[in-house]
């Protein structure tokens, strides 16, 4: 099984990419529709209705809405009440607060929402109900519609289910998030507001059959913004059965007036191939063998696999062009990413690693810009911190990237030898179990801000104060050139990571010792200078 194609406008090119989204994205994290299938089961018996073998959940939705139209109950009100009955309120799942990943998000999630921080993709059609996308773009950093200063362009993200929502677009820090089936959170909302005063808002519950093949008056406008962006961008679809009546028939109209020539101008990414799928790559004058990036659900690659791999490709092409003394290492490593490997140790060194570096160093001061907006400069502490998966670009950035060139140049020394350590537990170190070693590399040159701002590290803090079993740590000296260790710079970062180290032995003046990128990767642990 390969991936068809490295997905070119996504990781390389200057076209953004639309997204869209369906339930086969959170699959794995949420109930699947025969548990759904199994509450409707009970709501419809609630109500007198007879269940029929060849009910599907879509028909048998619709004889419920029908059976409570009947009886008098409105429309929201019975929307509302369905959603209930399905457990979509109670099970906080839906929401992202629970079944998570302790990062709260999962790899697929946190690499679709770091694509929109890159401006890589132009907007995101979700068709699901759950939040877990908008929980991942709210911990790295977009939060819905809430305007910040940073060296970036796209600081927020708004959600739009209904027309009424379009006018949160107007910004250009915004990233479109569109639910044109509805949102947990706003039907939440809406509850909250039938309860304390007695009148429903309408409401955006797309559940039944009619609902997914036509579209409602309230939503014409939001269906020719999605119009506009497959016009203008390559499309990529991510768990996604096409069953939608008005949005296949949306995507395929579009299809054939905008021509795309892009090789990968109509992208699936499934575990199945259907007969909606064939009629959609036929309008984009492609064939399944051109457009499937088949995954699977326990073999490799899976859905998070793929979106580590693209992750990493991207990070790589970032790295070779700011560091071109490193290229010809950084291309061989990007070759053995020809297709996706499980659990590589650049996927887990760029998701785990890579992006709290950036951070670290622009929270630090070694790193600086301007809002893009106003053209101000921004302080190192407009630079969050929390939560731990916060992104700072890679790309999109005018500039010398430092951050980066250092980086590179940590990949070429060390090579495979960063395959030894962990990268999740300890975020922004290089934890190895096998010796109980922690190493944490820092910035060798210096910044605007003196003394340098080391807190970005707290997730790593957080997790030594949780995890007391670290043996030794090391601070590894990373400069971006080969400027020799100026010892009072040496001093001064030590103790700056002394304040920050929960455990009292980590926080004597003889506790921490430097070392080099030569002596990390040979395992000698001499001083640096």
């Amino acid at each position: 099984m390969t991936i068809p194609h490295s997905f070119p406008s996504l990781i390389d090119g200057t076209t953004q990419v639309v997204l869209i989204a369906g339930a086969g994205l959170s699959h794995g994290y949420l109930p699947i529709l025969n548990e759904l299938k199994c509450n409707l089961n009970k709501a419809a018996q609630k109500l007198g209705i007879a269940l029929a073998t060849g009910d599907t959940f879509y028909t048998l939705a619709e004889a419920v809405l029908k059976s409570l139209a009947k009886s008098g109950k409105p429309v929201a009100d019975s929307r509302l009440w369905l959603a209930e009955e399905l457990g979509l309120f109670n099970d906080r799942r839906w929401f992202g607060e629970t079944g998570l990943p302790l990062s709260g998000n999962t790899p697929r999630h946190r690499a679709i929402a770091r694509f929109a921080v890159e401006k890589r993709l132009r907007a995101i059609v979700s068709l699901n109900w759950d939040t877990l996308l908008e929980a991942a773009l709210v911990s790295v950093g977009l939060a819905d519609g809430v305007r910040v200063p940073r060296p970036w362009d796209i600081t927020a993200h708004a959600s739009v289910v209904e027309d009424e929502h379009m006018k949160h677009l107007g910004e250009a820090h915004v990233f479109p998030f569109i639910k044109p089936h509805g949102c947990v959170r706003n039907l939440e909302q809406a509850r909250r507001l039938s309860r304390s005063t007695g009148t429903t808002p309408p409401v955006i519950f797309k559940v039944t059959q009619s609902d997914i093949d036509n579209l409602p008056v309230e939503q014409t406008l939001v269906d020719k913004r999605v119009e506009v962006y497959l016009s203008e961008c390559p499309l990529i679809a991510i768990g996604w059965e096409a069953n939608e009546g008005y949005l296949r028939n949306t995507v395929i109209k579009t299809a054939k007036v905008a021509k795309r020539k892009e090789f990968d101008a109509f992208t699936l990414v499934d575990i199945n191939w259907h007969t909606n799928h064939s009629e959609i790559a036929l309008a984009y004058g492609k064939n399944n063998n051109e457009v499937f990036a088949e995954v699977q659900a326990m073999a490799t690659p899976t859905t998070d696999c793929l979106f580590q791999w693209l992750q990493a490709r991207y990070a790589l092409n970032k790295l070779m062009t700011s560091s071109p003394a490193n290229q010809a290492t950084l291309q061989l490593l990007l070759q053995q990413l020809d297709q996706p490997v499980h659990g590589h140790f650049i996927l887990r060194w760029v998701d785990g690693w890579l992006h709290t570096w950036v951070r670290l160093c622009w929270r630090a001061g070694v790193m600086q810009g301007n809002d893009p907006h106003t053209g101000q400069e921004i302080e190192p502490l407009d630079i969050p911190v929390m939560p731990r998966d916060v992104h700072v670009p890679l790309g999109t950035m005018t500039g010398e990237r430092r951050e980066l060139k250092a980086a590179a140049k940590l990949l070429a020394v060390l090579g495979n030898d960063l395959c030894r350590f962990n990268y999740e537990k300890f975020p922004g170190g290089l934890w190895d179990a096998d010796t109980w070693s922690l190493y944490i590399p820092l910035p060798g040159w210096r910044g605007s801000a003196q003394p340098a701002d080391l807190s970005a590290l707290m997730p790593l803090v957080e997790a030594l104060r949780g995890l007391g079993f670290v043996r030794n740590i090391y601070l590894v000296w990373l400069a971006d050139d080969d400027t020799s260790p100026d010892q009072a710079y040496l001093n001064q970062l030590s103790s700056q990571v002394r304040r920050l180290m929960p455990l009292e032995k980590f926080a004597r003046s003889d506790a921490l010792t430097w070392i080099d990128l030569e002596a990390l990767k040979g395992g000698t642990h001499g001083l640096v200078a």
